[in-house]
């Protein structure tokens, strides 16, 4: 029996949308690896394939914890304070993402970071300030720099395939943008962050308003919290390694709480209460008391505490699972505040 020219015609068509289908499942990558719309920036670097996995990975470098952060200022914290140059008038900073070999405490991982830590080293700039950041990929791939909370230019806003092609490993990136608005803020990648984010390729960033804030305090700090590949970890650091906070009685302290994980981390003080001053940076128009504060995905807090006693006081997470190991050991999310008289 002859088949009629139309009924050709869909088998042929059905022998091609399964082949097609075939190919798709054998080879998902295909097509993905194109560079971004005539949207995107053309500042940056083309877009690069993604790298081979398995067998056929490539190899590439792991360097020392440290490397490419001479220079920085070591905070009391745990964070490094990032070194800048002045460019007629424009404050240029330099950031190399690049994997190093970084210990939490009792376990050593390969992490990915800005300048060999984590996290990255604190940029700290004036508000209305000029800013300038060259950043390096020294990564076995592509990667870009998001200003999480930043009040930037679209094209200087760090989404791949949005704003910018990913910067190719052994590329670079110039950002620019003048600092606002002012408060606590982060930087991190943009690319593949699940594995990118949770291996430590985040910093701080804060801005300092121009105009007097209207509360005073003896000594600043910034936690960093982060739940990825590394564990949980503050300032890159899990418990009992994360690094003492030392006070004085009598003293105000300022903490800039930062959640750059994936899940909320509602964080409670042993003995005292706190001062809620500020919201994703913005100052809050009533300030509230608290001893126990939910940090969402993301979020930034600040907060100021009056330690009127002395002591060994908790600061912690109050999701059991991120404080303490099945045989019951402390670890992870735990923060010491040493009050001294």
């Amino acid at each position: 029996m002859r088949q009629s020219p139309s009924a050709r015609f869909f088998l042929v068509a059905g022998l091609l949308v399964v082949l097609g289908l075939a190919l798709w499942a054998v080879y998902p990558e295909a097509g993905a690896t194109s560079g971004a719309g005539s949207g995107a920036a053309q500042a940056g670097a083309g877009s690069q394939p993604a790298p081979a996995q398995g067998a056929d990975a490539p190899t590439y470098e792991v360097f020392p914890a440290g490397t490419g952060s001479e220079g920085q200022k070591q905070l009391p914290e745990g964070q490094q304070l990032a070194k800048y140059r002045v460019e007629n008038g424009v404050k240029v900073f330099e950031l190399t993402a690049l994997p190093v070999k970084w210990s939490t405490g009792d376990k050593e991982h390969e992490a990915w970071t800005f300048n060999g830590t984590v996290p990255g080293p604190q940029i700290r700039v004036k508000e209305g300030d000029r800013v300038r950041v060259i950043v390096k990929n020294k990564l076995p791939e592509p990667t870009v720099v998001h200003w999480h909370g930043m009040h930037v230019t679209n094209a200087m806003d760090g989404v791949p395939m949005v704003t910018q092609d990913p910067i190719p490993p052994g590329g670079e990136f110039v950002y620019e943008f003048v600092a606002k608005p002012s408060g606590t803020h982060m930087y991190h990648t943009h690319f593949n962050v699940l594995k990118q984010e949770g291996k430590g390729l985040f910093g701080t960033l804060i801005v300092e308003p121009r105009e007097p804030e209207p509360w005073s305090y003896d000594k600043e700090y910034s936690l960093m919290i982060a739940d990825g590949e590394l564990g949980y970890t503050i300032n890159g650091k899990s418990f009992p390694h994360t690094v003492p906070i030392k006070l004085k009685v009598g003293e105000t302290a300022r903490f800039r709480l930062m959640n750059i994980g994936n899940q909320i981390h509602p964080m409670h003080l042993h003995g005292f209460d706190f001062k809620i001053i500020a919201k994703d940076g913005r100052p809050l128009p009533q300030p509230m008391e608290a001893n126990t504060l939910d940090l969402m995905p993301g979020d930034t807090a600040d907060v100021l505490v009056t330690f009127d006693r002395p002591g060994t006081w908790a600061w912690h997470c109050h999701v059991i699972s991120h404080v303490e190991d099945s045989k019951g050991n402390m670890m992870g999310l735990i923060q010491i505040i040493q009050v001294e008289e």
